[in-house]
């Protein structure tokens, strides 16, 4: 019989502008404990978002990715993920990474909200920007969705950053 996986990480799923950092707020709130992070603080002061540029992307997510091993290896409880982790390839370093260290992994789609009205509460991206991320939208159900997923394993697999953190 397996282990007992008694610690949670919730992937939250959707558009930007769509609820996803106020749903990641409820839920360490419901829980009275645990983290949520986003790539989006790593362009935050003060809580507003500063200085985004999109060559600093990569960046941001190297950077998200290793606070969120780092909470792992602390075993908060639970860790919630506010990106658009809209592909499985964008969810698979940190599913791969909890997975590997005993936490059960929760996915929590979003409701979706009209581009339209998106488009007026993100001005910054390009409507456009958000047409082709909805299109992009890969369903998941379970871990294996991800795990196994060919592109995904083909990205991250061999990646220095992998190697180098052991996920």
């Amino acid at each position: 019989m397996g282990r007992k996986r008694t610690r949670h990480i919730i992937i939250l799923r959707g558009l930007p502008g769509s609820g996803k950092t106020a749903r990641a707020s409820e839920i360490v709130e419901m829980y009275g404990s645990g983290e949520a992070f986003s790539t989006d603080d790593y362009f935050r002061v003060n809580g507003k978002m500063v200085g985004f540029h999109k060559r600093d992307l990569h960046n941001a997510h190297v950077w998200n990715r290793n606070r969120v091993l780092q909470a792992i290896r602390r075993k908060v409880h639970p860790i919630v993920i506010d990106n658009t982790n809209l592909r499985k390839w964008e969810m698979w370093p940190y599913v791969r990474m909890a997975f590997r260290r005993g936490y059960w992994i929760e996915f929590e789609d979003i409701p979706v909200i009209p581009l339209e009205i998106l488009d007026r509460w993100c001005p910054e991206i390009p409507m456009e920007k958000l047409e082709r991320m909805s299109e992009g939208y890969e369903p998941v159900k379970k871990i294996w969705d991800v795990l196994f997923d060919y592109e995904s394993r083909g990205k991250w697999m061999p990646s220095s950053e992998r190697l180098l953190n052991h996920w």
